[in-house]
């Protein structure tokens, strides 16, 4: 291992660096796909919109991203999974792309510091580069973005190709030694065409990219202005900047044809400026429409779960040794950074976190730098052998980082199960709709219905209008009324009920203009049971794992005065719950004192069973109450179902608890927790408390509840403990007993998992809040 001032550099291993790309292109790329989603994952944001439009060429909303419109419309054609895999795939390969060119970029930075002439400095020098890659292949943000479609996975792979392509320049100008001070003109401009191309191809898929381009500029400025004085060479880099910029055309080509989703897309010149413009989007930078407020924290969170904190430590080290070892390269990042950093930190949108990725991307390459800083004092402050025994042991203790990120961030970003919402669109689509049935939503939800028509060829007749605001899906309601459609909603509409009468049809919401008092339904299982003045005529029930679903037929007897819900248990013989939903009737859309006398109304629900539910029978219990006195009207068993141990990953939104956690304690995972901490409570208290548990291995376990005052000590500890299989979520409601001595004020309640063999750098303990505590 030599310093670089020696102007050793072993070009006889630099496929090395191509086979270690190529190493990490297919390790992240066969992890990105286990995790992919297998199909539409959210109703609610953009990837549904892409998943979308890929098939029938639409056009993206601002800035229109022309370049990856027709990557996913390619990917389309794959003959693998359904249109919305594959494009959630297209996702996939890029992130695994990025983590390749952030390698080779980085190592283009690294051996700035150290070069090699045997074969253990030639892997030595490339592990700054390899554990940088591999910590932003971990990252949660980054990672979440590698599974879903979504435009920032293309954006940090344009981002780590441009900074390779630029940086590779950088080194071709500086000469054939790697420690040349002094550039010499590049007398081939071919690689400056290419990165003007690339330029331009980066502006067609995402502004973003816009905040690269002044760094760029200066650092090739910094090595090469002959250019300047060249006004053919000058006039062939404008062509090549100028010439991926057409893909642009896609949209006034397609506009003639088609229009965006929400159709606020014209086909006009000032229409096609303001969409690639997104001036739409510039009250996020003047105004804050969304409320959106962020502290540092909040900021500082970010970047520790994308490079874990001693990642973060090496980074900032690296921006100090960047600058000490290649100004220029450092001016190249730093003004990158800046840029970006500026942007973010301005832009007040919902789902910030996405556009720090490219900040990312070069905080991978400072990574990369302080490690190989440190490389660098190793060899400079120790004898070889030592420098060499040392670099050894701290690179391999090193890859335990990206290792840690990768088992706190899997079950956080694995979408592989993700199936509710493709199932819930199919399910509607499913119901015995009438030929002339018009189904009214808001856009992500329509999006989903056109989405299966036109994919999967599911009820084409179906008419579907999306109408976000209120007034506009009363108006819709209307227009379809006078064209003689059934009508059906996919929400409760405030004041609907004043003006039909409502039932269900799965979790469609169908509007009877009058009172179907005439037609009474056939129920599978026939009860007439009276509750007060309605009777429970009879349900039809599906009860099978993993949603059971379940239809109650209602009459009432006369008009009611007051608002009741319906409550749906699932329950055993000890009185413990494995699911629950209470609600108002008809999907919340239909409350009891809108109800006309004598109707039969159809009531459909979806039981959801509690992640991590004790396996066993339970008994699903229907019951009619008031929420306002608490007065039970009528009670009822419907029938059992059987539940088993749910082992499946389940996405974080769907685990049921206030605080998802998703934390490796060792030999189980921390997926979430219940606590109430917003009121106070007396001394001699009971504190609820429910603790998601998901086993790693099998086996029993315990933890340790630890009640701490604000100086760390310990006044109270409480022992519990699980089994379970591997794999299996297990669900616990307890109860922290507050000692009836225990003086008043707030103490800090943890839980500490015993035994286990917790990652270095990792704890056995997760901080789950603060209780306040206060005489009787």
């Amino acid at each position: 291992m030599q310093k670089t001032e020696s102007n050793v550099s072993s070009r006889n291993l630099r496929w090395l660096d191509w086979l270690v790309a190529v190493f990490l292109f297919l390790l992240t790329f066969s992890i990105y796909l286990r995790t992919l989603a297998p199909s539409v994952a959210y109703l609610f944001d953009d990837s549904l919109e892409f998943q979308l439009l890929a098939s029938r060429m639409a056009i993206a909303h601002p800035t229109g991203y022309p370049l990856y419109s027709i990557l996913i419309k390619l990917a389309t054609f794959l003959p693998i999974g359904d249109v919305a895999y594959r494009v959630n795939l297209v996702s996939a390969l890029c992130g695994a792309g990025t983590i390749a060119f952030v390698y080779l970029a980085a190592r283009l930075i690294t051996t700035r510091f150290l070069t090699s002439n045997n074969l253990v400095g030639e892997f030595l020098t490339r592990a700054p580069a390899l554990i940088a890659a591999l910590i932003l292949a971990f990252g949660e943000t980054f990672w979440s973005q590698a599974v879903i479609a979504e435009v920032y996975a293309l954006q940090a792979f344009l981002t780590a190709v441009m900074l390779w392509l630029v940086l590779r320049w950088g080194i071709g100008i500086r000469g054939q030694g790697i420690g040349n001070s002094e550039p010499t003109p590049n007398p081939h401009p071919r690689s400056l065409l290419l990165i003007a191309f690339f330029a331009g191809l980066m502006l067609t898929h995402h502004r973003l990219s816009a905040l690269l381009l002044p760094a760029i500029a200066v650092y090739v400025l910094s090595y090469d202005r002959v250019f300047l004085k060249q006004p053919r060479t000058l006039a062939k880099i404008a062509l090549a900047f100028v010439l991926p910029l057409l893909l642009y055309l896609y949209l006034p080509i397609r506009g003639t044809v088609t229009s965006s989703l929400d159709g606020a897309y014209q086909n006009t010149p000032e229409g096609f400026l303001n969409w690639i413009l997104g001036t739409a989007y510039t009250v996020f930078i003047s105004q804050n429409p969304l409320s959106q407020t962020r502290d540092a924290a909040y900021y500082f969170n970010l970047f520790v779960n994308e490079f874990d904190a001693l990642g973060l430590l090496a980074a900032v080290g690296g921006f100090v040794a960047l600058f000490l070892r290649a100004w220029r390269e450092w001016v190249l990042l730093a003004l990158a950074l800046l840029a970006n950093l500026v942007f973010v930190f301005t832009y007040r949108v919902a789902d910030i976190n996405v556009f720090f990725i490219p900040t990312f991307v070069i905080g991978a390459l400072f990574l990369a730098a302080g490690l190989a800083g440190l490389l660098w004092l190793a060899y400079y402050a120790l004898p070889q052998r030592w420098a060499t025994l040392a670099a050894s042991v701290g690179a391999i203790l090193l890859l335990l980082l990206p290792f840690g990120l990768f088992r706190a961030h899997y079950a956080r970003v694995d979408l592989s199960n993700k199936r509710d919402v493709i199932e819930y669109g199919r399910a509607l689509l499913s119901q015995p709709l009438p030929q002339n049935a018009t189904v009214i939503g808001i856009l992500g939800e329509m999006s989903l219905l056109r989405y299966l028509q036109e994919n999967e060829n599911l009820r084409p007749d179906v008419e579907t209008i999306a109408a976000d605001k209120e007034d506009e899906r009363f108006q819709a309601i209307d227009d379809a009324l006078k064209r003689n459609r059934t009508v059906f909603l996919t929400r409760p509409l405030s004041g609907i009920e004043k003006q039909a009468s409502l039932t269900s049809v799965g979790s469609l919401i169908q509007l009877e203009p009058k009172a179907n008092r005439s037609n009474p339904p056939s129920p599978a299982q026939v009860l007439n049971a009276d509750f007060g003045d309605v009777k429970l005529l009879g349900y039809d029930a599906q009860l099978t794992m993993p949603t059971p679903r379940v239809t109650l037929y209602w009459q009432p007897q006369r008009k009611i005065s007051d608002a009741r819900l319906v409550s749906l248990k699932l329950i055993d013989g000890n009185g413990k719950l494995a699911g629950q939903i209470d609600r108002q009737p008809v999907l919340d859309a239909y409350p009891t004192n809108a109800w006309r006398a004598n109707e039969y109304i159809a009531d459909s629900y979806a039981v959801p069973v509690f992640v991590g539910a004790a396996p066993g029978e339970y008994t699903l219990q229907v019951t009619l109450y008031d929420p306002n006195s608490g007065q039970v009207f009528g009670q009822r068993e419907l029938g059992r179902i059987t539940i088993p141990a749910q082992t499946q990953n389940v996405a974080r939104e769907l685990l049921g608890v206030q605080e998802t956690v998703l934390q490796d304690l060792g030999d189980a995972e921390l997926s979430g927790y219940d606590l109430d901490t917003s009121e106070p409570y007396p001394t001699g208290a009971e504190a609820p408390l429910t603790l998601l548990w998901r086993q790693l291995n099998v086996g029993a376990r315990d933890y340790d509840i630890t009640l701490s005052d604000e100086f760390g000590k310990v006044v109270q500890t409480q022992t519990a403990n699980f089994s379970g299989d591997a794999g299996q979520y297990i669900r616990q409601d307890l109860a922290v007993k507050l000692p009836a001595t225990l003086a008043p004020g707030k103490y800090i309640l943890r839980v500490t998992l015993r035994g286990g063999f917790p990652l270095p750098f990792q704890t056995n303990t997760v901080t789950l809040g603060t209780l306040e505590v206060q005489a009787p």
